[in-house]
């Protein structure tokens, strides 16, 4: 038996069927409603192979936007009515991002406090961007920015580990005590090259490991 990916788990999630039984579906599902562009569509498309995910597309006017759901084969029409009342999904994501700005999102589209209160919208839609904004979101794993960063060619940049770095070099010789009981790390060594530093700060500031925590900020900074 094939495993369903999980676009085609959300989905069974949102329009009926047969109940499933995987609780992290229904609590990490995230309902993301996508403007009608290819390379917007493609990083919605990414999410989903990673994350429980149901799409929604839209275009159109503002006045009057045409709706799309993917029902893990192909785009089926969407009401208007259906999609604020929720009435087509079956159990509701715990989130939803909205992409695009107020001059490209329909008002009428945001309107979805009956089914989903935690709701984000992402208004930049370049990739680095709009990647960021989703994995704050989400939230990202290292290994999903990872993937990110080399799916689309992006340098990735831990500013937790930028700005212990610079607090060195300032006062390299006030080492803070370590905290105990403090959650693993997921990386031991994140730091610059030796190369990048000039002779002064290599002898001011000895290489030390820096501790990335899961509950630090990431960042995929402008090509």
């Amino acid at each position: 038996m094939k495993k369903l990916g999980w676009i085609g788990l959300a989905w069974m999630l949102a329009v009926g069927g047969p109940a499933v039984s995987t609780a992290r579906a229904q609590e990490d599902a995230v309902l993301l409603l996508v403007p009608s562009r290819y390379s917007v569509m493609q990083v919605a498309f990414d999410v989903a192979r990673r994350y429980p995910t149901v799409l929604v597309s839209y275009q159109g006017t503002l006045e009057e936007p045409v709706l799309h759901v993917w029902n893990g084969y192909e785009w089926m029409p969407l009401s208007l009515t259906d999609y604020q009342s929720g009435a087509f999904l079956q159990s509701h994501p715990e989130r939803t991002l909205f992409l695009g700005d107020d001059a490209l999102l329909p008002a009428e589209l945001r309107s979805i406090n009956a089914w989903c209160s935690n709701a984000i919208q992402l208004p930049e839609l370049e990739h680095h961007t709009l990647i960021n904004g989703i994995g704050r979101a989400l939230p990202f794993t290292p290994a999903d920015w990872r993937w990110f960063a080399g799916r689309y060619n992006l340098t990735l940049t831990n500013l937790k580990a930028e700005e212990a770095e610079a607090a060195r070099r300032e006062s390299w010789y006030n080492e803070a005590a370590p905290v105990k009981d403090s959650p693993p790390s997921f990386f031991k060594y994140f730091t610059r090259s030796r190369r990048s530093r000039g002779p002064s700060a290599a002898a001011a500031a000895p290489m030390q490991p820096v501790e990335v925590r899961d509950s630090d900020v990431v960042e995929i900074p402008a090509p």
